[in-house]
């Protein structure tokens, strides 16, 4: 677990790789006319997707679709541009993903330790970003969001300014001791929760509380909620309010108006039994949701700890990952 711990710790090097890895590609002239971004990928290696679909809709460049399936939109054609995002390079959704967004014309990119997916992407003349080694996909976020951040801003298709993304690298890198300190304090608090936590973020924000929601499932073995404002007061809220039932809540705070305002009126509507805020770190939207993600991650591996479980067994996981294998047509 030392191992596990002391790799996100230091996530720092491996993000500055990735994206200069994924700012250097030489892909073809044609992708960067893309309409379109569509990211294939599943759990760890989907979930930079969402990052990066969140940040396209914040700063501005071309639409991005995550998907979390084995099939691509069908419009993802001639005028779209896919990556295909799996760490082992051998998720079989993903692979099926990549070979029918090809089959229909779309540009396809690999972002992939190797596998399966890097063959099958040689073989097709795809191109292939390669991504450092870690201890499990999740604990190598860096590598897949920063090779993908770093792509897409080179190709003009994310509009992140150069000093966000710098301000972000260096959070990684100078802002260890606090981090590891706020990582402390909500596994502390996650740990000793008498219910199942709500993760509830502001709307841009949201693949934060989707991220903390996986990493507290895999690493910690806990079950918890995902949820955003404005979206929860016009239905879950409701709920909030006229259980009798606990409620605890971790709250991702990114400090900006109007969202500090409306999480405290919808909290004060919900009345729940106890609350967790983190204030999101960083100057930029693309940093504090770099540090939010980096917390949660180190929180998560905490808790594991608090709780003697380990971090990097997933026996109910892999036993699905033999169901897929067995009753699809999807292959590796």
């Amino acid at each position: 677990m030392t191992g596990f711990l002391e790799y996100y710790l230091s996530w720092s090097e491996p993000a500055k790789r990735a994206y200069a890895t994924g700012f250097s590609a030489q892909l073809p002239p044609s992708y960067s006319s893309a309409e379109q971004v569509v990211v294939c990928g599943m759990g760890g290696s989907g979930v930079a997707g969402d990052y990066i679909a969140a940040l396209a809709s914040a700063y501005g460049g071309a639409p991005v679709y995550s998907v979390k399936g084995a099939e691509p939109p069908k419009w993802a054609g001639r005028r779209a541009l896919v990556y295909a995002v799996s760490f082992s390079g051998n998720t079989r959704e993903t692979l099926n993903c990549a070979r029918l967004a090809y089959s229909q014309g779309a540009s396809v990119v690999a972002v992939t330790t190797g596998g399966a997916l890097a063959d099958w992407a040689r073989r097709m003349g795809v191109p292939v970003l390669l991504v450092e080694h870690a201890p499990a996909p999740r604990a190598g976020w860096p590598q897949l969001f920063y090779t993908l951040l770093g792509s897409l801003k080179a190709q003009g298709l994310v509009q992140v300014p150069d000093s966000d993304v710098d301000e972000s690298l260096q959070e990684l890198s100078a802002g260890v001791k606090g981090a590891r300190a706020k990582a402390r304090e909500l596994a502390s608090w996650v740990t000793n929760t008498t219910t199942i936590p709500v993760l509830v973020a502001p709307e841009p924000y949201y693949p934060l509380a989707i991220r903390a929601r996986s990493e507290f499932a895999e690493n910690s073995k806990l079950f918890t909620v995902a949820t955003m404002l404005p979206e929860a007061g016009h239905n879950e809220l409701e709920a909030w309010a006229s259980t009798q039932h606990p409620l605890e809540f971790i709250v991702f705070d990114p400090a900006e108006e109007p969202w500090a305002r409306l999480m405290s009126e919808a909290l004060g509507l919900a009345r729940p039994t106890s609350i967790h805020r983190l204030v999101l770190h960083g100057g930029s939207m693309l940093t504090k949701l770099v540090w939010g993600t980096w917390v949660v991650g180190l929180a998560s591996i905490e808790a594991a700890q608090s709780r003697g479980v380990d971090p990097e067994r997933l026996t109910a996981v892999r036993a699905f990952r033999s169901v897929v294998e067995k009753t699809t047509t999807w292959k590796a």
